[in-house]
């Protein structure tokens, strides 16, 4: 079958180094982009199918891309727009809809996700070389075979080694983008430990965790203390303290972000023990400092892809997801994502007890997953696979719509299974009479 080719091609260019890459003249071609833009092909051929599980999520994010793409036009002329839409359009909308269209039912969701937490886990070997070896072992390997040196310089500077090891990248082009990528899985591969216990799982879930340990970036230890937030905020939401824990949760959510995103007075001790560098606070608090004024001056539009104002002083990188997109497409642009996202982890939460237990938490694992994304979002930039990998989560739960047709799969399947158990149970019962 066409998408689930797609689908497993996907995973695997997930985890094909960056130094794998094509250059047409500015644009560099991944194989992650060019199995997208396949999957945004399958998604127009099959049409009918699209609108046919189109709800209010799709156009949302459809509004999301057509005022991105406006935007860049709108900065950068129409030949330069279009080709900076068209990468967009790619990442974003192929990634949704190979999700949609292959995501269909809790088997596929699993195996798409036990398919990405298994290669997670066996990459640990090459974490741990490399973080204690300091050698980018997977990297050098890649720029022997490719001629391609494509990894920041930086990357091999003392900056990136901390408490003695280096931060790991792995087959990644930044220890953040590894980090997160785990972050996205581990609430599965803990979920599913609890829900079937196998070693095998458990050890996954172990060796995921070391391996977002061995970043030491921020962005995974944020993202499991607001999966683990989340958690809380599952189990009591359909109670009678609906109400309490949603505000409590959502309190110390901004709290977390505030304190990660300053270093004055009370939140300078906190975010010591929340990032690995706490100058790395100040440094994202100047971020949205100096780019507040591009902001306010281009609020419909943004700026596009032009650079922002900020001190000489200053790279050009944007710590933060929400404020990379208000800035570059414009506040209503940047909403419009925001609020499709909180759309999406709600419209499933509130519809998270109508699962039977052997699909219930699958949608946990989503919840907590995505819910962290958005969040983390505040503080750390989908640049690279992450982006794209972002769109494809958002997508990949819209089968948890029809929970009663999945519950009468459930129901019908565990009769079935007892029906069996009772059949073999007779046989036997025969056979030693």
């Amino acid at each position: 079958m066409i998408i689930r080719l797609l689908a497993m091609l996907f995973v695997l260019s997930i985890f094909i180094p960056v130094e794998f890459h094509v250059l047409l003249g500015t644009l560099r071609l991944e194989s992650y982009r060019i199995v997208l833009a396949l999957a945004l092909i399958y998604a127009f051929i099959n049409l009918r199918k699209v609108l046919e599980q189109a709800d209010l999520i799709d156009i949302l994010l459809l509004s999301f891309v057509i005022l991105a793409t406006i935007s860049l036009i709108y900065n950068h002329g129409l030949k330069d727009g279009i080709e900076s839409s068209g990468i967009l359009i790619i990442e974003i909308l192929g990634a949704f809809y190979l999700a949609r269209l292959f995501i269909t039912t809790p088997k596929s969701y699993y195996q798409i996700n036990i398919w990405f937490a298994t290669i997670l886990a066996v990459l640990l070997v090459f974490s741990l070389y490399e973080a204690f070896a300091k050698h980018r072992i997977l990297h050098e390997w890649a720029k022997v075979i490719t001629g391609n040196d494509s990894l920041d310089y930086r990357l091999y500077t003392h900056y990136y080694i901390r408490l003695g090891i280096m931060r790991t990248t792995n087959l990644f082009a930044h220890p953040i983008l590894y980090g997160t990528i785990g972050a996205i899985f581990f609430p599965f591969i803990v979920l599913l430990a609890f829900y079937k216990f196998k070693l095998s799982n458990a050890l996954k879930a172990v060796a995921i965790f070391i391996g977002m340990m061995t970043t030491l970036s921020s962005a995974p230890l944020l993202s499991i203390g607001f999966q683990g937030m989340t958690a809380v905020l599952t189990k009591f939401w359909h109670g009678s303290q609906r109400f309490w824990i949603g505000f409590g949760f959502f309190a110390l959510s901004a709290m977390i972000l505030i304190n990660a995103l300053s270093n004055r007075g009370f939140f300078a001790i906190l975010i010591s023990y929340l990032t690995f560098n706490p100058v790395t606070g100040y440094y994202r608090l100047l971020q949205w400092e100096y780019s507040m004024d591009d902001i306010m001056d281009n609020p419909l539009f943004g700026i596009g892809l032009n650079d922002w104002t900020r001190p000489d002083w200053m790279n050009n990188s944007i710590d933060s997801f929400w404020l990379l997109m208000t800035m570059q497409h414009g506040i209503i642009a940047s909403f419009i994502l925001l609020f499709v996202c909180l759309y999406a982890v709600f419209h499933v939460l509130n519809r998270l007890h109508k699962h039977k237990k052997e699909s219930r938490w699958m949608v946990e694992s989503w919840i907590l997953a995505f819910m962290a994304l958005i969040l983390i979002g505040f503080t750390v930039d989908y640049f690279g696979k992450i982006q794209p990998l972002f769109f494809f989560v958002l997508g990949s739960i819209g089968w948890a719509r029809n929970h009663d047709k999945i519950n009468q799969t459930v129901e019908r399947l565990v009769r079935k299974a007892k029906t069996i158990s009772t059949s073999d149970k007779t046989m036997h019962d025969k056979g030693n009479a």
